[in-house]
């Protein structure tokens, strides 16, 4: 399934869950890596371009997780267009996107 239909998949089942997507929200987008250097180097990528991003690594991983978290309509449009944008980021630092999600009301 490509990215677009599964980020629609998983809007539309929000939605039937009364999940509100009419407003703004943080959407947190996560990846992962295989080494501290590449998470911190892609943590510093994001920065410099204005994103907000974390080191959400826990000790029961044996990856290195990094959260960029984005104010954005939670559309299918904006999420696919964030995540791609961010894999390839990630990509440079031998990172992959591993999902996305926000707290729902």
């Amino acid at each position: 399934m490509e990215l677009f239909d599964e980020n629609a998949a998983v809007l539309s089942d929000m939605e039937s869950r009364r999940v509100d997507l009419s407003y703004e929200r943080e959407v947190d987008f996560s990846h992962v890596f295989q080494s501290s250097d590449s998470a911190e180097a892609f943590i510093r990528a994001c920065l410099k371009q204005g994103l907000k991003a974390a080191d959400t690594t826990d000790d029961l991983m044996d990856n290195f997780d990094v959260t960029v978290s984005i104010l954005m309509m939670p559309s299918c449009d904006n999420i696919t267009a964030a995540e791609k944008r961010l894999g390839n980021l990630a990509a440079r630092f031998e990172g992959r996107a591993d999902g996305w999600g926000f707290f729902s009301n």
